[in-house]
């Protein structure tokens, strides 16, 4: 299982030596902690950018980031920063907004979910979430019992989100990235059933036949993307850091990463775009 270390006196020392000091004693106290940017739309340096992936966005927004932190930085109550305080450019009626969220995890772990789903309504002060995607973790192997394995944990992770769309926490959910043969397996098991599967069409430039035929019968939205997957936690902090510092990384472990966008419905507007990411301190 893809398991990256990042130490986060490596990320705030190369970033803003005048206010590291005072952030990473608050930070190391900490058992978890989330590293939120606010809403990305407000830089032009990165709208005005075209990104490789998705990764490549966070690295650099990150990058720009931290390089502004100053001394007014904070650790909100839920052990939270906030990059950017600036959530949202134009106030609109919740009625009038849809909020997706795509959630990548490290493990099978209903936990990741729940606690990403709660760190973005804790964040965009709502009450629910329109649509998430869950971006499962990498198989463990190539053999037919690894991919056995994978698939009754996708399944059973599936089982307690049908738990949140009933409640109405979440009103539907996603997938990404599985081939025609786990997304018929999942379909198939499901009581609530997949409304997209978000794909990634690098490497292949056309979705394959076959899966746009199944997800067309079966009323599931194919969406393409440019998210790496899994996606590369560990390579993303490494970027900040390049040449800028010399601690060894250790300490905290990213847990998962929430990317969410808020988009103005029936006017194709994002009114907001941001990145949440969990850290554990290793056990």
């Amino acid at each position: 299982m893809f398991a990256p270390i990042f130490d986060v006196r490596v990320y705030v020392s190369c970033a803003a030596m005048s206010c590291s000091n005072e952030l990473v004693k608050k930070l190391q106290n900490l058992k978890s902690f989330r590293i939120h940017t606010g809403n990305i739309n407000n830089f032009a340096e990165l709208k005005l950018k075209r990104f490789k992936n998705s990764a490549e966005e966070l690295s650099a927004c990150l990058d720009l980031q931290f390089k502004k932190l100053d001394h007014t930085i904070e650790v909100g109550p839920k052990g939270t920063v906030l990059l950017s305080k600036c959530l949202q450019d134009v106030n609109y009626d919740r009625d009038d907004l849809k909020i997706s969220l795509k959630v990548f995890l490290t493990g099978f772990e209903f936990a990741q979910i729940t606690s990403a789903i709660d760190a973005t309504l804790d964040q965009l002060k709502t009450g629910n979430i329109e649509q998430i995607i869950v971006s499962f973790p990498e198989c463990d192997g190539d053999s037919d019992t690894a991919d056995e394995k994978w698939m009754e944990g996708v399944v059973g992770l599936w089982k307690k989100i049908e738990e949140l769309v009933n409640s109405g926490k979440v009103v539907s959910a996603g997938v990404a990235d599985l081939q025609l043969n786990h997304l018929e397996k999942l379909y198939n098991a499901a009581d609530v059933k997949p409304c997209v599967n978000h794909f990634n069409i690098e490497g292949c430039c056309v979705v394959p036949p076959e899966l746009q035929a199944y997800a067309r019968e079966h009323d599931i939205q194919l969406l393409t993307h440019n998210d790496p997957s899994p996606f590369p936690f560990k390579e993303v902090f490494a970027k900040v850091c390049e040449h800028r510092c010399d601690v060894q990384p250790c300490g905290f472990s990213p847990v998962w990463a929430a990317r969410y966008t808020v988009w103005v419905q029936r006017r194709s507007i994002m009114a907001s775009k941001g990145y949440i990411l969990q850290f554990d301190a290793q056990k």
